[in-house]
């Protein structure tokens, strides 16, 4: 099998670690935009920003063009910052080969849309056959490189092809489920980065854990109005373990949903936040979602939640 890596930051840097220690015997090629991060790679397999300690290994091909392998690779790993999803799918739809898996990494409610990657993609592939696949994890990206004991949910319509990207991923310290409802997965992964900002903004302001857990529960409500009103769904199902374990780790963990609040609590000023975060590689996608759902759901009554962060990032 052919594998490549679009592009190479810290939770992508890591997905190629696991798949080379599963995999040793596959062909790896990863693409990455940044020439810093390609040229600190081909010097010493090392990543300038991440993981100081860890070097990909050799048989992990850095390519600056990948025109002349894309109609050979098998699965594609989207591990894109959501703002060049749909610029670099484009790029790829005429190259891929029929049936290639395409496995997602990111998470995005599209601003200008209001579409999922899931529903980008189908757009731009709508001629090409192709196996659309989501990774969901509740981890971050330094645990998968220390190798700790961590679980994933694979979401994907073809369960077939599931187990063998299941097969492909798991090990002695990573167990994957097959799950079939992507749009569940990538309705919820987008909300819940809002959630997780409002989670921060509180505990920034010392509220008690049992206080901010009440608000937490109370945004769980407004997520259903809000799936209701972009995709006219109430039978969205929001128990699977990934979920709220992911919610856990995004809302409580040390996420960059945390330091965006400790950054606007320190600096006051909602441009110098992300001027801040892009400094130092950390992108801030969060934001631009929860302009997204504001902008929908603006002129509805309900939705105080949503009206509260909104406000408090202008």
């Amino acid at each position: 099998m052919k594998i490549l890596t679009l592009w190479l930051w810290a939770f992508w840097f890591a997905m190629n670690k696991l798949l080379w220690e599963n995999k040793p015997d596959h062909t790896f090629y990863a693409f990455e935009l940044n020439k810093e991060i390609t040229d600190r790679v081909k010097l010493d397999r090392q990543h300038p920003y991440f993981f100081p300690w860890y070097k990909l290994p050799e048989n992990i091909n850095l390519i600056e063009d990948y025109d002349t392998i894309i109609k050979d690779i098998d699965l594609v790993i989207i591990a894109i910052p959501v703002q060049f999803i749909s610029s670099s799918i484009n790029s790829l739809k005429d190259k891929l080969k029929s049936w290639v898996t395409i496995l997602n990494l990111a998470k995005w409610i599209d601003i200008k849309s209001n579409k999922l990657i899931s529903e980008l993609v189908d757009e731009i592939l709508v001629w090409k056959d192709y196996n659309y696949s989501v990774l969901s994890w509740w981890m971050i990206a330094a645990e998968v490189v220390e190798w700790k004991t961590l679980w994933a949910d694979l979401w994907i319509k073809n369960v077939e092809i599931g187990n063998k990207i299941k097969s492909f991923l798991e090990n002695d310290h990573l167990k994957v489920k097959v799950q079939t409802n992507i749009l569940n997965i990538e309705l919820y992964w987008s909300l819940k980065n809002i959630m997780a900002i409002m989670v921060g903004y509180y505990e920034w302001k010392w509220e008690w854990k049992s206080s901010i857990w009440y608000r937490l529960l109370s945004f769980y409500d407004e997520m259903k109005e809000i799936i209701k009103i972009y995709w006219w769904s109430d039978h969205l199902d929001f128990s699977y373990y990934s979920l709220w374990w992911d919610i856990v780790a995004t809302c409580f963990g040390n996420s960059r949903n945390h330091y965006f609040w400790q950054l606007l609590w320190s600096w006051k000023n909602i441009n110098l936040v992300l001027e801040i975060l892009k400094s130092e590689n950390k992108h801030a996608e969060w934001y631009e979602t929860l302009k997204a759902v504001y902008n929908k759901v603006k002129n509805e009554n309900w939705f105080e939640n949503i009206k509260l962060l909104y406000s408090l990032i202008q």
